[in-house]
Formats: structure tokens, sequence, C-alpha cells
């Protein structure tokens, strides 16, 4: 944004707002990075970037980062964000277990939470995230007034707006609970909520080295089947947050839908066991043995799968497909080779940078991390704040007044 003077205050104050972002948001996505480099890629004078930066400097946003050696000239100092300056969380809730993770502002993780028990009362549940999310802060020595915003993830739950029931069991009583309204007036804390596909494929995102996966869809086995869906580096989710939602569709055979066949619930159905019982340890074990009836369902798993990629390669013309979910390592490696050979589309290549279908880095961990990551990129990317504008009130990001 360019300079400009207005007699209007508010016109001033906006565009001082404006430019303080600018400056910010470039230093937390590219730095770090001097004055000079500043100016050049926003196109602000540099008078107005020092005062800026000198701004950010005193309330500890921003520190400096090192000096420019063996050039002409003055040495240039670089700056950079402080990570202490903001800290985000991230609740990944699902049946039977609760995962809590707080980073800073840089997205290194400074504490961790895991829970198990009973998840199917969303009153007690909260109650138990309330307690670990204080748990967290105070292990960390860090105050309420500090953190960004959390980042909620959960299956997608049914509402009564739907034609449609698709509530999944263990899930029956927390239909049409505004889990984010509850947490922020209990925490004091902006909520943002995403659905545990898009979550992963989020973290997946932001966590690929170098950002070079700008363009994939993460196949994501729970209790259901869903999937989280890039496109040119920006998560997809529909009109009403439920793009990817692909176990709703038919199954090949036309019997029933993908997620009675693709899902934790279809595993215990085989194994006739209750599903709080699989574990990713004890599915791990049963694969480890080749339980017959686990042998069985891998077998009809990859068939699911090997249509699912080429609606994805058809749909999304995608670099690759990712395969995750709450299933062990080893079956879901497994599950990719045994989706192989895969269907024909235009994404079989000769010569592929990346294979067509693998498994994603961040098998166990990626809907939680993802979340942590939302709070921090909703506030420093504007277009990530576009795609969470229903639950963001108003414009203000923390750092605007400070």
């Amino acid at each position: 944004m360019s300079d400009h003077n207005t007699p209007d205050g508010a016109g001033q104050a906006f565009s001082r707002i404006y430019n303080r972002r600018l400056v910010f948001e470039l230093l937390h996505q590219n730095g770090p990075l001097s004055r000079v480099d500043i100016a050049q890629r926003i196109g602000l004078k540099p008078q107005t970037i020092s005062g800026i930066t000198r701004e950010l400097l005193d309330q500890g946003l921003i520190r400096e980062a090192g000096r420019s050696t063996g050039l002409r000239g003055q040495p240039q100092i670089y700056l950079a964000p402080n990570p202490e300056a903001g800290y985000a969380l991230g609740l990944h809730v699902d049946r039977g277990q609760i995962t809590a993770v707080l980073g800073d502002l840089l997205l290194n993780i400074v504490g961790r939470l895991d829970w198990s028990g009973d998840t199917t009362d969303p009153a007690a549940s909260m109650a138990v995230m309330t307690d670990m999310v204080c748990q967290l802060l105070a292990d960390s020595n860090i105050e309420h007034s500090a953190v960004w915003g959390l980042g909620l993830v959960l299956p997608t739950l049914n509402a009564d707006i739907y034609e449609i029931e698709m509530c999944m069991p263990g899930w029956e009583l927390w239909r049409d609970i505004d889990l984010a309204h509850e947490l922020t007036t209990q925490l004091k804390i902006p909520v943002l909520t995403e659905n545990d596909a898009t979550a992963a494929a989020i973290g997946t995102l932001l966590h690929h080295s170098a950002g070079s996966l700008r363009n994939f869809v993460l196949i994501y086995i729970g209790y259901g089947t869903g999937a989280g869906i890039v496109v040119d580096g920006m998560p997809v989710k529909g009109v009403r947050g439920n793009a990817g939602e692909f176990g709703l569709l038919p199954a090949p055979d036309g019997e029933g839908v993908i997620d009675d066949r693709l899902s934790l619930h279809a595993v215990a159905r085989l194994l006739e066991r209750p599903v709080e019982e699989l574990t990713p340890e004890a599915l791990s074990e049963l694969h480890h043995h080749r339980d017959s009836r686990l042998m069985h369902w891998m077998e009809e798993a990859a068939r699911i799968l090997r249509y699912l990629v080429s609606i994805m390669e058809t749909a999304f013309d995608p670099e690759t497909v990712l395969l995750g979910g709450a299933l062990p390592e080893s079956i879901l490696s497994a599950l990719v080779e045994r989706s192989y050979p895969l269907l024909s589309s235009l994404s079989a290549l000769r010569v592929r940078d990346v294979p067509r279908f693998s498994i994603t880095h961040l098998v166990t961990d990626g809907p939680v991390i993802g979340g942590m990551y939302l709070p921090i990129f909703v506030n420093t990317r504007s277009d990530f704040r576009n795609l969470y504008i229903r639950h963001v009130a108003g414009d203000e990001r923390p750092f605007d007044h400070r």
C-alpha cells in the first residue's frame, strides 16, 4: 500500500493499522528482513517503515535478528518476529480422547497434554478441555492475554439444518451445540473450529518443508472418512465448511456409503470389537500378527481408496493425494501399497516429482497441529482470515493495538 494522507482521522488511523499489518505479516511470513527489504517489497517510504518497525520493536512484537556483513555501505539490521510475542492453542477432540498443544508465534510447540476418557457428554468434555488449556498455560507460565486464539478440531457434527441424518455413534449429544461460543465464553480466548480432515491438511500444508506442496488432497480415515483439500496453498472449505465430506458418497458397489466401509467403525464391525478398543497400538498389534479379519478389511479399504483417489485426481488435479487419519502408520502405509496400481487418470504422468498417492508425514498429530496453526495464520494472512470470517468478530488483529 502506498503512503497517502487524508484529512479524515479515521482514514489515517486505518492507514496506520493497515501499514502496520503489512509490515508485521511480511516479517512473519518471510523474515528475517532488513528495513530496506521491507520497503522494497511493500512500497512504503523508508521513514514510514522506520517508524512502524521502531514501534513493533518497542512493543516486543519483533526483534533484531543479526546484521549484514561483507556488504558495501552501512550494515543492515535484520528484523524477525519475536516468538514470545504471541501464542496459539490447538485442541483435537476425537472419540475417547482429547489432545491439546500450545505453540509460540513461530509455531514451535512449547507444551502438550493428552487425555483419554468418555467424550460422549459435551459439557463434561468441555470442562476437560478448559482444564487442559489452563494447565498448559500455567505450566508454560503464559498469560491468557498472550494467546491469539484456539483452533478447535473435531469431526463434522450433524445439525438439524440437514435433510439427512449423518450423526456418528458417540456424538449424538453434541449436535447443534455452539462449541466455539461456549469455549470462548469460558476461556476468554477466541476460538476457531475446523473438521479433522481439513485441519490435518492445513497442518500438512504449513508443516511441509519450504511450503513446496501447494495443491493436494489428504484423505483422512477416522470414525468417518473425509478429505482436506488444498488448492494453490489455500484450504477449500465450501459454503458451510463441509467441503471434502466424501464419506457420504455411495460406495463403488452401490451398497451404503463410503463411511460404512472405510472407517474405524467399519473395522470394529469386522473385528466384532467395540470401536473404543481400536487404539493405534491395538490396531498395530493386530496388523503385526496379520489378523485375518483386519486383512480382509484392508483389501476392501484399498479398493475404496483406489476409487477415491481417482475422484480426487479428476476433480482437483492435485500434485498428489495423501493418506492420514487415526490408523497407525504401518496400516496407512500398507493401504497405500495395496491401492496400487491406481486407476487411470490424467495424474498418471510418465515423470512425476512426487507419487500419486502416499501417506502424509504428519501421521498422528496433523489435526491438532493444524488447529494450533489456525489462529496464527488467520491473524497474519488475510486470505486465511477471509476463510474463517464467520468465526472472527470484527477485523482487529492481536497486534493492531498494543
